[in-house]
């Protein structure tokens, strides 16, 4: 376990869905894109419990994660989009 500060440092990238970069893919705004590259791996780490540090922010993102809170903010909201996506793609290719 790291602490949260160590996963923020690490910029986050999905090129399995996201081969060219979010900002490329037309589906994100640039802020949304931005907050995802940057929260994205402290978000992936939460979400495996590997964070030594978690916040109550960042427990409130687990939460509205799990469908059982509202997102309250920016980051939130854009992982939320990022999460839409990546499940609307990955139905689109067992279909193909």
């Amino acid at each position: 376990m790291l602490p949260r500060e160590h996963y923020l440092k690490q910029p986050f990238q999905d090129r399995e869905h996201f081969p060219a970069g979010f900002e490329h893919a037309g589906r994100l705004s640039s802020s949304q894109a931005r907050l995802i590259r940057k929260h994205g791996a402290l978000i992936i780490a939460l979400g495996r419990g590997e964070v030594s540090d978690p916040t109550d922010e960042d427990r409130h993102l687990l939460k509205v994660i799990a469908r059982q809170a509202a997102p309250k903010n920016p980051i939130e909201q854009a992982w939320l989009k990022y999460l839409a996506l990546t499940e609307k793609m990955a139905e689109l290719r067992k279909s193909a």
